[in-house]
């Protein structure tokens, strides 16, 4: 890291210095700016995520998750001339750089001279007003392969954090001691809806357009292996937007929703371990357990059970190791089990592994997820009147274990 990064916090503030601190303590307000960070690292393989006011005369960073030990944190200031968000800030519009010192637009340009920085990924963030607070971006110190359509989920998380520091200027001008139950869960409501609408829209596009591409006879195997991974990794956006919108439902309190009807759970698991085997076809995968499971359950839920517990068992276990998933029928209900190999979760992790942004080990390398899986897997089950348990020693693995009521509660 260059000693030109290594900038001072504010110490004795200026009224410009003490507006640009409570800009940084607004945005730290807004829970949900580690998740978006982290949707965004996930996203593009970068490893450094930012929130940064930027003005005419400033850059301060107000939200960080760094992944590559830049030792950047909230309040830390830097000339904004030698900063990419400068270039954001001229054009009020997006930028993505590849591989800056060979990009002739920034081969001389201060940031991968004085901060080593090849590739950098952002959008402005503005307020509901219209007025430009600053950038949200993802850099890193490799060059990237980035497309143009990853600005897109760019913009419209900046459009999440730019309406969440609206509504925070708003709660200050009301007093948020006093801003009722009703109205706080509008807002969150209002919240849910900007996600689950603004970026799933977009990312559908990519999903059938990578999907009818995929179907056409003349393309060539390279071309074939680039759409699948686009269509994976749109995928796996969606199973991520999804967590998100149910660990903001938990968070509010409120059970997730369940339609219950007649299934065969051995069914639903041969189904779930078919699709998540295409997306790791170098996996083995085994299936056991009776032919008939049947059960009262949400099967588009208990499919999102399988699919985050197989995710995990997927990033968390040795190449070339299988990963077994066992239904077994009991007296009063059903067990669905996942089974993998390799180093035990360490015991101090054990007792809040199903809390949200928890990961069993600090692996995972680039399947890795933002920490909501288990916590999702945990209110599914609970939603559905059951328990999930985990077992993990040295000579039998990890052992996650469902137990389910034979007719879920509604």
């Amino acid at each position: 890291m260059s000693d030109s990064w290594k900038t001072s916090s504010l110490g004795s503030l200026s009224p410009e210095e003490s507006r640009l601190a409570e800009d940084v303590a607004a945005v730290g307000r807004i829970e949900a700016v580690k998740t978006v960070l982290r949707l965004l690292l996930k996203t593009t393989g970068l490893r450094l995520g930012v929130v940064a006011r930027v003005t005419a005369e400033s850059w301060t960073c107000c939200a960080v998750l760094d992944e590559v030990n830049f030792g950047i944190k909230p309040g830390d200031t830097l000339a904004v001339a030698t900063t990419f968000c400068s270039t954001v800030r001229g054009m009020m519009a997006p930028l993505l750089v590849n591989h800056a010192s060979q990009d002739p637009r920034f081969a001389t340009h201060p940031a991968p001279k004085l901060y080593g920085i090849e590739s950098y990924i952002a959008v402005p963030v503005y307020r509901r007003d219209g007025s430009f607070f600053g950038v949200m971006c993802a850099l890193d110190p490799r060059p990237a392969d980035l497309t143009e359509d990853k600005l897109e989920v760019f913009r419209h998380l900046g459009e999440l954090i730019g309406y969440q520091l609206e509504q925070l200027d708003e709660l200050g001008r009301r007093d948020a001691q006093l801003f009722s139950a009703q109205e706080a869960a509008q807002l969150r409501e209002q919240l849910i809806g900007i996600v689950s609408h603004d970026l799933r829209n977009p990312l559908n596009a990519i999903t059938l357009s990578a999907a009818t591409l995929l179907r056409r006879t003349d393309l060539d195997d390279r071309a074939r292996s680039g759409l699948g991974r686009i269509l994976e990794s749109a995928n796996r956006a969606n199973r991520l937007i999804r967590d998100l919108l149910d660990f903001t439902q938990a968070r509010m309190g409120k059970t997730l929703p369940v339609k219950p009807q007649a299934m065969d759970l051995q069914v639903i698991a041969q189904q779930v371990v078919a699709e998540v085997s295409l997306a790791a076809p170098e996996r083995r995968f085994e299936v056991e357990g009776p032919h008939d499971v049947w059960g009262s359950w949400d099967s588009d839920r208990i499919s999102q059970v399988l699919t985050n517990l197989l995710t995990n068992a997927v990033q968390y276990s040795p190449p070339g190791t299988p990963i077994r998933v066992k239904t077994e029928a009991e007296e009063r209900g059903v067990v669905l089990s996942v089974s993998n190999e390799g180093p035990p979760i360490p015991a101090q992790v054990l007792p809040g592994l199903f809390e949200p942004m928890t990961r069993g080990t600090d692996g995972g390398g680039e399947r890795r997820s933002i920490g909501l899986g288990l916590f999702i897997v945990d209110q599914i089950v609970r939603a559905h009147g059951g328990s999930v348990e985990v077992v993990s020693t040295h000579d039998a693995g990890t052992t996650f274990r469902v137990r389910l009521p034979r007719d879920a509660q509604r």
